[in-house]
């Protein structure tokens, strides 16, 4: 259990040096996935955002207590970019586009509508900039 406390402070640490508005990027992230915990007994969606989020933070601290000499950085992003990838193309399959254009015109399913849209967008451009810093880590 010591390698997964020290794994967690030392993914922390890294988190601190990162400049403020990556530091805030995260925290945006964060929370965007985290409100999905709302919608998750009801919707696939929302499911999907919250594993994304599980999958983000156990598998940093996993990774990172196998493999300590890499950075947080290296890690994120790999795993954002083949889980967060996936996640997305199970939350806009067609079939599941169906199921939201079928659901009923509630207040509850507009709200979540408007959430799931922005959540994707935020794991959309997260997406687009760990393309970014995995062209930069590889090249």
């Amino acid at each position: 259990m010591d390698i997964f406390q020290a794994s967690w402070s030392a993914l922390q640490a890294e988190a601190a040096a990162y400049p403020w508005g990556v530091q805030i990027w995260m925290r945006v992230m964060a929370v965007s996935f985290a409100i999905g915990i709302v919608f998750a007994p009801w919707k696939s969606g929302a499911r999907w955002m919250v594993a994304a989020l599980a999958v983000n933070i156990f598998g940093l601290i996993a990774v990172k207590a196998a493999f300590p000499e890499l950075s947080r950085t290296e890690i994120g992003t790999v795993i954002h970019l083949i889980f967060w990838s996936f996640a997305l193309l199970m939350i806009w399959r067609p079939e599941a586009r169906i199921r939201l254009k079928a659901a009923p015109a509630s207040g509850l399913n507009r709200i979540y509508l408007i959430w799931l849209v922005g959540a994707s967008g935020v794991m959309a451009a997260s997406l687009v900039l760990d393309a970014i810093t995995a062209a930069k880590i590889l090249f």
